[in-house]
């Protein structure tokens, strides 16, 4: 297509997950304006249609490999200044329409108004608590709460559900964090302070997920005659001419089409974006070159900042009648927000959950979780692309750990978790605790099959028949088994042990990060357009300068309801 090619669109939106659906609906309220949305995975059109989306426990949806990308790997712990290449393990990401809002956890937290105020005083004009909490409340239609913090009109239905999920294993934990003085919270979504709370979740009144492409590609919406969506289309270049950009080169199948569009907007996530970027020239030039790219925008910051939420968490083996009854129902009743007190440290700076089971199997209903996390982390990483194979998928090194800060406090995390679920009144509901992930063998269950169920239903059955003897069982159950007690009591052993076995909780972000004018890493403005190009902005997580404290889903669809609103007014 020539740079005169006739333009198709006013917007081309790449990537239909939690922000690129906002957009698309946002901006195709105006019938003046023709929006394109182009995502790689399935439609996944309606609920009842996925009932594994819809379901109210999330493992069912993230564990089928059906709705992520395959083939994509990174590196999470640091392992110094020296460091060789970290070994890599699978990572998903969200290959369908909705993006992570169909396949997470289903938290639905905003964070701390401090994190907002944060990228304000950055130098990101427009952005703070203040200007971002409207968007908060315009996104949100909250089931329960009714106050200045909240909404009640908005697309996306936000919800607690109450303690009929609460399990015997809940409620003991609960009695541990009473007798401490760990008060519980009326909402986790109001007033910032430390305690326990319900876990806010995106469900409606039926108790089903409800992706971004449920809550705002409503029926009503796809039917606009401005409005094309095309899923299982990719995008593997963007069209610049100059210093401007207009169009996309777009492939499903065998087929490749060349569109052209007044804006093209990326939202294709901290990952996918900055690859894309630089596939398509724009990036550090040091490394395009590396790659064999030619450089048509040096922009350093493409790919720089990678953050994440460094975790770790203990397994405790439920007793029968401690465990979740039924089918699977979602699983993180409970958070806790608690303060490192790490000088430097915002308060609200770390998060814990009391998780209820472990799987959607049965050997997964008799384990629990008690997962911790740095809510507010300073350790920074990069993507790059893989200079052998550069439209393959791109190295991921989030360098875990990298600041001493997130080591500390993910260690006095786990001396915190370790304190309060080896409580000796938790005797009546757990038969031991461990440390420990889930091992390879566990995974070859994560997907739900009919064999995987019989195999599982086998297995518990024998654990619980063979008493303490389960202790030999756990260490091949159990990736980087060990005993938490134990390694409570020796910092530095312990220090070891989670510099080396730290993971992530899939919320990568700031690989494109808004910045300040003169900020030389600052990969976009403060209202997500690419600097030094026209027709160019982004709309995804990739733009966080720092991390929220806070799953990221939410705040991501605040950005993207600010973004439209920006691009309208532009208009």
């Amino acid at each position: 297509m020539s740079a005169g090619a006739p333009i198709v669109a006013d917007y081309i939106i790449v990537g239909g997950g939690s922000s690129g659906c906002v957009l698309a609906a946002r901006l195709s309220e105006d019938p003046a304006v023709r929006v394109i949305l182009l995502e790689a995975g399935i439609d996944a059109a309606r609920p009842e249609d996925f009932p594994d989306l819809a379901s109210p426990y999330p493992g069912i949806a993230y564990s089928n490999p059906r709705y992520t990308w395959a083939g994509l790997k990174a590196s999470l712990p640091y392992t110094g200044s020296n460091r060789s290449e970290g070994k890599a393990s699978r990572y998903e990401q969200a290959r369908v329409l909705g993006g992570g809002s169909a396949i997470n956890g289903i938290g639905a937290n905003r964070g701390s108004p401090h994190d907002y105020d944060e990228w304000g005083e950055m130098g990101v004009e427009g952005w703070s608590w203040e200007a971002c909490l409207p968007y908060f409340k315009k996104l949100e239609r909250d089931l329960d709460i009714d106050d200045e913090f909240h909404g009640k009109n908005g697309p996306f239905p936000i919800r607690r559900r109450g303690d009929k999920i609460w399990t015997p294993f809940t409620r003991a934990m609960l009695a541990v964090c009473e007798a401490r003085g760990i008060p519980f919270l009326p909402d986790q979504n109001g007033r910032w302070e430390d305690g326990i709370f319900e876990m806010a979740v995106n469900m409606d009144e039926q108790c089903r997920r409800v992706s971004t492409a449920w809550a705002y590609l409503t029926p009503e919406v796809r039917r606009r005659p401005n409005l094309d969506i095309r899923t299982e289309t990719t995008v593997s270049r963007i069209l610049i001419s100059g210093h401007t950009a207009h169009g996309v080169v777009a492939l499903r199948g065998e087929t490749r089409e060349e569109l052209r569009a007044t804006r093209i907007l990326l939202c294709s996530g901290a990952l996918a974006t900055p690859a894309l970027l630089m596939r398509s020239g724009l990036g550090p030039a040091a490394h395009l070159a590396d790659c064999g790219i030619q450089a048509l925008h040096n922009l350093p910051g493409v790919g720089q900042n990678l953050m994440e939420h460094p975790s770790a968490g203990l397994v405790p083996h439920l007793k029968p009648t401690a465990r979740q009854r039924g089918v699977p129902d979602y699983h993180i009743p409970i958070g806790y927000r608690f303060s490192s007190g790490l000088e430097g440290c915002p308060s609200g700076d770390m998060h814990m959950n009391f998780v209820t089971r472990a799987a959607w199997h049965p050997v997964g209903r008799q384990l629990g979780s008690v997962f911790f996390w740095v809510n507010k982390s300073y350790s920074r990483g990069q993507l790059l692309l893989d200079p052998a194979a550069p439209d393959g998928p791109p190295r991921v090194d989030f360098r875990m750990l990298s600041d001493r800060r997130d080591l500390t406090r993910l260690a006095d995390a786990f001396e915190r978790a370790v304190a309060l679920a080896s409580d000796p009144s938790l005797a009546s509901v757990v038969s031991g605790l461990y440390a420990g992930g889930m091992s390879e063998i566990g995974k070859r269950f994560s997907k739900r099959t009919r064999l995987g169920a019989l195999i599982t239903g086998i297995g518990a059955i024998g654990l619980d028949a063979i008493g303490s003897l389960r202790e030999k069982a756990f260490p091949y159950m159990l990736s980087n088994f060990n005993d938490p007690v134990r390694l409570a009591a020796h910092r530095q052993e312990l220090e070891a042990y989670i510099a080396e076995t730290v993971g992530g909780v899939w919320h990568p972000s700031g690989t494109c990060r808004m910045g300040a004018e003169g900020d030389r890493l600052a990969v976009t403005d403060s209202i997500g357009k690419v600097r030094g190009m026209d027709g160019l902005f982004i709309g995804d997580a990739s733009l966080m300068p720092t991390i929220p404290c806070a799953n990221t889903n939410v705040p991501t669809i605040m950005m993207a309801e600010k973004i439209a609103d920006g691009l309208k007014a532009a208009r």
